[in-house]
């Protein structure tokens, strides 16, 4: 069933010209898709923002504030980042998802031959273990044109745990977006709190293990994001950029789905 919303961004702190965006939303199996009211002023190739993991709310609140530039997929599951990666362990389900948009669209208005253009993933959380999933899939990977990553890529540590090295092997598509990224073919934004998780690599570390693998270094940074986001320090180059925020606290984390838009104005 399709409901109207009505978002007032301003109260998230986004400007007063993005202050309210009216939504149709629709279900395509676990997916929850916002359609915003102007969706067919951006056709006939329509851009699509995929997001895994944050409430559906939230994220649709985040999206309006920045004039929602596209049409929303949120998907949200259960559990932890396993079950992400277990959704979309068979590639055919990211196919089926598309194609299943587009039709969608095509029966919400028959005015123009909608297709999908540009894909950007963003991912909170749990959310890059569908990310990681998808990274592996040479089709999958090819239509991806960006990523956004709110703290959210953790990794498991290789042979030696006590060592705390980030290992290579599931870190491996993640690297290979960041190398085109930085070369200026892709957009990547990283964004990571200074959380330290028990038993497995931090948002940090992983930030660490791409930078040094690019041969690159962190410079301090002070821009402030938004009131609760508070830059330490980043790392840019091409179209990809890495940013470490203040912040320990699960609400340190919270804070970068509550303030997911600023990372997606960023990279639109």
């Amino acid at each position: 069933m399709i409901k109207h919303l009505l978002l007032a961004a301003t109260c998230l702190g986004f400007p007063a010209a993005a202050a309210e965006v009216s939504f149709a939303q629709l279900r395509i199996g676990k997916a929850v898709v916002s359609l915003p009211a102007h969706w067919r002023t951006l056709g006939p190739e329509v851009p699509v923002w995929l997001h895994l993991h944050g409430a559906p709310a939230t994220v649709e609140a985040q999206f309006g504030g920045i004039g929602a530039p596209g049409i929303l997929v949120n998907l949200t599951l259960p559990g932890l980042s396993k079950v992400y990666a277990d959704h979309f362990a068979e590639p055919a389900v990211f196919s089926q998802l598309l194609a299943d948009l587009e039709a969608a669209l095509r029966r919400e208005s028959a005015e123009q031959p909608w297709r999908l253009g540009p894909l950007t993933i963003s991912s909170f959380s749990a959310g890059f273990g569908g990310v990681r999933q998808l990274l592996r899939q040479p089709a999958a990977f090819e239509r991806i044109a960006t990523l956004v990553m709110a703290d959210s890529i953790y990794c498991g540590y290789a042979a030696d745990p006590p060592a705390r090295r980030v290992d290579p092997q599931l870190m491996e598509g993640f690297l290979r977006f960041a190398r085109l990224a930085a070369e200026g073919k892709r957009r990547m934004l990283v964004a990571h709190s200074q959380q330290v998780p028990e038993g497995y690599a931090s948002t940090t570390e992983t930030a660490d293990f791409l930078i040094a693998q690019l041969g690159g270094e962190r410079i301090p940074g002070a821009e402030v994001w938004a009131p609760a986001l508070r830059e330490l320090s980043r790392f840019s180059r091409g179209g990809l950029e890495i940013v470490g925020f203040a912040g320990d606290r699960p609400e340190d984390h919270l804070q970068h789905l509550r303030s997911l838009g600023r990372f997606l104005a960023r990279v639109r």
